[in-house]
């Protein structure tokens, strides 16, 4: 079969602007730090951004300091760039990274790529609710991502997928150790503190290493934790809203 790493970013985002090329580290930017923990899977490696030209940037960067697919598509229909994506790469499953989640475990994406089969009956393997925020999203068929786009591609925008999952049977949450779950910590980059978290996490710990060694040392170091997870029930909130949204117009 064949199975990618897609890694989802684009620069205009609504909150924090251009955090895809925020500085973490003196030597990484966002987009380094996923690409460099995606690498870890072992999978290839492909960058699904948008065909607008406010990512010229963050493709001319990647193109100059990477050798991975760089697949350019919809700007705010999040859904039909993964479609299109995938068809280029004629991908059978793909790991769905998000560029907002710097310390996701690769570990997870890795385990899960390998269990799709032609034989094996699911279609999306997702993270469970008490799972820590940023650390797993979606390992998915192309079949779903094809089903689902053939549902929503007249929408103008779509970021956040959960509403739509609804149109796919096949469906298994991921099974981790209790040390991701139910956790005070957070582990996505989409406000101003979150990026303070950041810089303050990869200057005591290397940005490859392992998302299970991360919490451990957020448990130990509680006041870098605290700095940005007072951010989750708003940010939670937010991906609410959209959801709400498709429901009132009956998808």
């Amino acid at each position: 079969m064949n199975k990618h790493i897609i890694i989802t970013a684009r620069s205009n985002s609504s909150r924090l602007k251009n955090k895809i090329l925020a500085q973490i580290t003196n030597k990484h930017k966002t987009i380094d730090v996923i690409i460099n923990r995606a690498l870890k899977t072992k999978f290839p490696i492909c960058l699904a951004t948008s065909d607008h030209k406010s990512d010229d940037k963050l493709v001319n960067y990647v193109k100059k300091n990477y050798k991975i697919e760089i697949f350019r598509g919809s700007k705010n229909n999040k859904i039909s760039r993964w479609v299109k994506c995938i068809k280029k790469l004629n991908a059978d499953c793909v790991g769905l990274v998000d560029g907002d989640d710097l310390s996701f475990d690769y570990t997870l994406y890795n385990k899960y790529l390998k269990k799709f089969s032609k034989k094996n009956k699911c279609d999306i393997y997702k993270f469970p609710s008490d799972i820590v925020t940023g650390s797993f999203t979606y390992v998915v068929s192309a079949k779903a991502l094809n089903l689902i786009g053939s549902k929503t591609e007249k929408l103008k925008k779509v970021d956040v997928i959960e509403f739509f999952l609804k149109y796919v049977k096949n469906i298994e949450e991921i099974k981790v150790k209790k040390e991701l779950k139910n956790k005070n910590i957070r582990l996505t980059m989409d406000y101003l503190d979150d990026l303070k978290f950041f810089k303050i996490l990869y200057k005591h710990l290397n940005i490859t290493e392992k998302t299970s060694k991360i919490i451990s040392y957020l448990e130990k170091n509680a006041y870098i934790k605290n700095i940005n997870y007072h951010l989750e029930e708003m940010w939670r909130k937010n991906q609410l809203k959209e959801i709400i949204l498709h429901e009132k117009n009956k998808f």
